[in-house]
């Protein structure tokens, strides 16, 4: 009977023992580290998108502020040319209103000036 509850006993140390009660204090820190990678890879994922799509929209307003620079500079050179070959009259007439903006609209005429937001009648028709 003492062989039998002495085997029984050594039985039970090797059970307990190869159990081991749970990861260790090692494994708890390493698989919290892991963790901790992986949501900070997240946010860096996160972050480099959003920044791209940033990116993207800034060059497309770059392209846009240069399209409109363009159409403003070829519609400057156009009234320059108007004026040079006496196609534009710029001294204004009479009750012509003064420059509100900085677009010029030099098909005006008729009886009144023509105001239209920024526009400026350049010919004046006066009243």
């Amino acid at each position: 009977m003492k062989k039998v509850l002495l085997l029984s006993v050594i039985g039970g140390v090797f059970a307990l023992a190869s159990c081991g009660g749970g990861p260790s204090a090692e494994e708890k820190a390493a698989a919290e580290q892991l963790k901790q990678d992986s949501i900070k890879a997240a946010e860096q994922m996160k972050l480099d998108e959003m920044a791209a799509v940033a990116a993207e929209a800034a060059a497309a307003a770059y392209e846009d502020a240069e399209e409109a620079t363009e159409e403003v500079v070829e519609e400057v050179e156009e009234a320059v040319s108007d004026v040079k070959e006496g196609k534009l009259d710029v001294k204004g007439g009479g009750d012509s209103p003064k420059k509100t903006g900085t677009k010029l609209d030099v098909k005006g005429g008729g009886d009144s000036p023509k105001k239209t937001g920024t526009k400026l009648d350049v010919k004046g028709g006066g009243k």
